[in-house]
């Protein structure tokens, strides 16, 4: 009976321990990540699983996916602290410092399969509609991302109005926000949008999807130059040992078979090293796009 107790009293000790061992000193008692939308809602859950696994086996603690309606609400619930790592575009993780006063910082990028570091800003139409240049696609409805989006709004909007000269609601005959790259490689795809603007991994995603065959079912109206590759960042304020920690996941997550098809389905060939002066070019774009001329 005496012994049952030591043992009974190791294994309480054992316990204790392990548990202080894991809740470390500043850290949450869960991490919450989010991302900017790039598809509907209704994949995110699904689609993410395999990479909240991984990182909460790496970190220990729990990980949960935020959905944000919009770019917006990813931006202000980091900055409120409410999300702790979230993925941007280069544009909106410029505005998320800068507008919504998010105390972040970039610590990974994305290694795209098709470009590297970098990645492009597409305007695209369905193949066969006869809208196969931009002076094709005048007089019709065109439609951007998001007001937030780097490749779906800021960069085809810069080339509009410092490249074209163009007023984009004077040139088109309709212009809208599809909210998602997704409305907009699908609904160009289906013939509901006659001329759209997003981002070349986002038909990489698609394509994986299965939801369409890939670029061959378009016409590439414009290509941007490259833009440094979509940051993730996390708050300033997480403890360091945490922070390296993440950085070390992401970095490590393509050495894993979950985390090779996880990366792939999304055109990655994984994460590398990122820093907040990488986006500089971004803050420009930012105060370019605050003249008179350059808004819709």
């Amino acid at each position: 009976m005496v012994r049952a107790k030591v043992i009974g009293v190791g294994l309480a000790v054992l316990l204790l321990t392990a548990t202080a061992l894991a809740q470390k000193p500043g850290w949450p008692k869960e991490l919450v990540i989010a991302e900017v939308p790039v598809e509907s809602a209704a994949d995110y859950a699904s689609r993410y699983a395999p990479f909240l696994d991984y990182l909460k086996g790496r970190l220990g603690i729990p990980v949960r996916l935020f959905l944000g309606t919009d770019y917006t609400a990813v931006m202000l619930a980091q900055a409120q602290g409410q999300v702790h790592v979230a993925f941007y575009g280069p544009a909106s993780y410029v505005d998320a410092i800068e507008k919504a006063k998010a105390p972040i910082e970039a610590f990974v990028k994305e290694d795209s399969i098709r470009s590297g570091l970098f990645y492009y800003s597409l305007m695209i139409s369905k193949k066969g509609s006869g809208i196969r240049t931009l002076q094709d696609a005048r007089g019709k409805d065109f439609a951007f991302v998001d007001p937030e989006s780097t490749s779906g709004y800021k960069v085809p909007m810069a080339y509009f109005c410092l490249e074209a000269k163009i007023r984009p609601r004077e040139y088109f005959s309709r212009v809208f926000f599809a909210g998602t790259h997704e409305n907009v490689i699908l609904g160009v795809a289906r013939g509901t949008i006659p001329v759209g603007v997003t981002w070349d991994t986002g038909i990489s995603i698609a394509q994986a999807k299965g939801q369409i065959r890939g670029l061959e079912e378009f016409e590439v109206l414009w290509k941007s130059d490259p833009i440094p590759s979509s940051p993730w960042a996390y708050r300033k304020d997480l403890p360091q040992d945490l922070k390296d920690a993440l950085r070390k996941a992401f970095l490590e997550f393509k050495d894993t078979p979950q985390g090779a098809e996880w990366l792939k389905a999304r055109g990655l060939k994984g994460f590398a090293p990122a820093s907040d002066r990488d986006y500089d070019p971004f803050r420009k774009i930012n105060d370019a796009l605050k003249r008179p001329e350059c808004q819709l």
